[in-house]
């Protein structure tokens, strides 16, 4: 018949070429060593985004680094690394070659403990390049430094050599020096896995765990006092944003006399209509319109350079915050919820913030600190494919990953370093909830990370678990 042949030469093809060229594929890759499958993941990661991205908050991080002029608006300490990865490689390179690198090192050390070398590999790889973990991690943000520098110390605190489980401080060390709220990340890894020697009382062991805590956070947070050369106060947006998301809550209208009032020495722009305009300026999706808004700002403060509000200004705007926030908690409550159902994704954005884009807004100033603009066309595809994946997947979705974190709390009870990774993801989320500007995906990066790594180490414990009581079971019964 005509159409056997072609048939019969395909199943041929099949058979002769195709199968056992994927055996062959199928044994090389299974023969592969461990450091070339790690390789071979982070390796992706650099052709996606090298030099590595860069954002408004990472041009303000190497300006400082190279003006040797360190604000508090971002950790000093972050503007002291780049200060020495710029002097050996100019630009963010390095910066990307260090956060990519712990995260994946500590991924790898992670699964270590369940696995044998290879699959250990392969497993944190596939973490690793797993797209909601992986695409902050091509962006130079204090968030995915912050994650490599966590992870690290995780794994390190659970260690049985004392002298690991101190690096594992030294870890939360500079998690905390790279991110201030990371505090909230930290305190349940510290406080429920370090050990200063095994077989202590519990509340022994506790007490000198919460002892290392508070010194690791002081620690750190007096590095970046002593490294800031001035404050920029950047508390101030963040305390406007939350006055006039109060006030869109509140059900009538303020008089312009009671308001303006309430904002005297505040340098109120705004004269008329003061409540209408507050009402139209606000949106849990971003606080820059309040501040930034071609037309109709309230306030004009800095949210980078060197210039920081005047003093009589910052405590008018302090005496403003305390007395709305007092007056009105329940409408203050309500654009705080707002805010975080914005972050969770929940609202109307998707994961804003998971894609830094690649062109630039202001090309000169990458021009003035010599850094390229140029992409190349792998780069720009990549790019498309995981947009395409935030817009049409609801992988990136927040709020899906606060629900499995919570389901595996209950699992999670009799295991101490599940327990305490649960609870950084979630605790640093839970920061959110007061602190967050804008729904930026990065900032709940760390619980996306905690909760598939958790999900892993607690689904391969149960699985090993009720396989061996199968087998006992069968064993008894053969016996």
């Amino acid at each position: 018949m005509p159409g056997t042949w072609p048939a019969v030469a395909k199943v041929c093809y099949s058979a002769v070429v195709v199968r056992p060229l994927a055996r062959r594929i199928g044994r090389r890759l299974a023969s592969l060593p461990p450091w070339s499958i790690l390789l071979a993941g982070w390796l992706y990661l650099i052709v996606y985004a090298f030099p590595g991205i860069m954002t408004q908050d990472s041009f303000d991080h190497l300006r400082e680094a190279r003006d040797r002029l360190y604000s508090d608006g971002h950790p000093p300490a972050i503007n002291l690394l780049w200060k020495i990865c710029d002097y050996i490689v100019a630009g963010p390179f390095l910066m990307l070659v260090i956060q990519s690198s712990c995260i994946l090192a500590g991924l790898y050390l992670v699964m270590r403990r369940l696995f044998d070398p290879r699959p250990a590999a392969w497993i944190a790889t596939a973490v690793f390049v797993f797209p909601p973990v992986m695409v902050p991690f091509a962006v130079i943000w204090k968030d995915p430094l912050m994650a490599g520098f966590l992870m690290l110390g995780f794994v390190a605190l659970l260690s049985p050599r004392r002298g690991i489980r101190i690096l594992g401080l030294v870890s939360m060390f500079c998690a905390t020096s790279v991110r201030y709220n990371a505090i909230a990340a930290t305190l349940p890894l510290v406080v429920l896995l370090f050990e200063w020697q095994p077989g202590l009382h519990w509340l022994k062991r506790y007490a000198i765990a919460a002892i290392a805590w508070v010194v690791v956070t002081l620690s750190a947070f007096q590095l970046n006092a002593r490294l800031a050369d001035h404050k920029l106060e950047l508390w101030s947006s963040i305390a406007v944003f939350d006055i006039v998301g109060t006030l869109a809550f509140v059900d009538e209208d303020i008089p312009d006399p009671e308001l303006e009032k309430l904002f005297e020495g505040t340098d109120l722009l705004v004269h008329t209509n003061i409540h209408g305009v507050a009402r139209y300026l606000y949106t849990p999706k971003d606080f820059l319109p309040v501040t930034n808004h071609p037309t109709r700002t309230m306030w004009s403060l800095p949210i980078n350079g060197y210039t920081p509000p005047p003093e009589p200004q910052l405590k008018a705007i302090a005496r403003a915050w305390k007395q709305t926030l007092s007056s009105y908690p329940v409408a203050y409550a309500k654009h705080r919820i707002s805010v975080m159902a914005e972050v969770v994704g929940l609202g109307e954005v998707r994961a804003s913030g998971a894609i830094a884009k690649r062109d630039f807004r202001w090309p000169e100033q990458a021009h003035q600190m010599g850094l390229g603009t140029g992409w190349s066309r792998t780069q720009r595809a990549l790019t498309r494919a995981y947009v395409f994946i935030v817009r049409h997947t609801p992988i990136f979705t927040v709020w899906m990953y606060i629900v499995v974190a919570l389901l595996l709390l209950p699992l999670a009870l009799r295991q101490r370093d599940v327990l305490a990774l649960l609870l950084s993801g979630l605790g640093l989320e839970t920061t959110l909830l007061l602190l967050a500007p804008s729904p930026d995906y990065r900032y709940s990066h760390w619980l996306v990370i905690c909760t598939i790594t958790s999900a892993i180490i607690l689904g391969v414990r149960r699985y090993r678990a009720s396989k061996s009581v199968r087998v006992a079971s069968k064993h008894d019964r053969v016996g």
